[in-house]
């Protein structure tokens, strides 16, 4: 019973600091902290280059304009495939390639009919917003984690101000420490939650095909 009881308080407690410990946990925060410059120059380039494409077809230059635009999502795609493989760990298989006409007009049907380019195209988008948001909830939460973990050393040189509460005392400041250290617990726990998210995200979106149910 005492040795149930050991393994039990140690599997609680690595549950709890495990993420802290664990070289993973910083992997993944590095690929959710890429997300956001990556995912603002896609966004950048598919909208420029998707309404370059349209506007410019009544000149047919917009034809390969849109080609390009689409094929850079297959590009793009394979590039955070094997991202994704890299860092967070996660197997996406590559999808199925498109088969088409020797001609542009039958490249660029193939590729408009593609899931593929559509679910790349919706990927490469998204990555934006998350990215952003991701970027401010993590970069504040480590921030505050931070101060509040060295508010014994600071707090006579920078004040803490809670509004109704000032930290002017070192009880105070090792109180605050203490709940410093909690909440970078529970932002390593949420780095992890979200990369595991996201990684699903990026199989469901950037691998093949589900065989459709008959």
């Amino acid at each position: 019973m005492a040795q149930t009881a050991d393994t039990a308080d140690r599997d609680f407690l690595d549950v709890i600091f495990g993420p802290a410990t664990n070289p993973q946990t910083y992997l993944n925060l590095l690929y959710l902290l890429l997300a956001f410059p990556l995912g603002m120059a896609y966004f950048i380039f598919l909208i420029f280059g998707m309404s370059l494409g349209a506007g410019l077809l009544i000149v047919f230059v917009g034809l390969p304009i849109l080609l390009m635009v689409l094929g850079a999502c297959w590009g793009l795609g394979a590039f955070e495939r094997c991202m994704t493989r890299a860092i967070l760990h996660v197997a996406i298989p590559p999808p199925a390639g498109v088969t088409s006409g020797p001609g542009l007009l039958d490249k660029l049907k193939a590729l408009f009919a593609s899931p593929t380019t559509w679910k790349s195209f919706v990927y490469l988008l998204l990555k934006f917003p998350f990215g952003v948001a991701v970027f401010c909830v993590l970069v504040t939460a480590l921030s505050l984690s931070a101060a509040l973990i060295l508010a014994p050393l600071t707090y006579h040189t920078i004040p803490i101000d809670f509004g109704l509460w000032q930290v002017d005392t070192k009880d105070e400041a090792t109180v605050w420490c203490l709940v410093g250290v909690v909440l970078l617990l529970v932002s390593f726990h949420l780095v992890n939650a979200l990369a595991m998210m996201w990684g699903r995200f990026a199989r469901m979106m950037l691998g093949p095909d589900l065989p459709a149910a008959r």
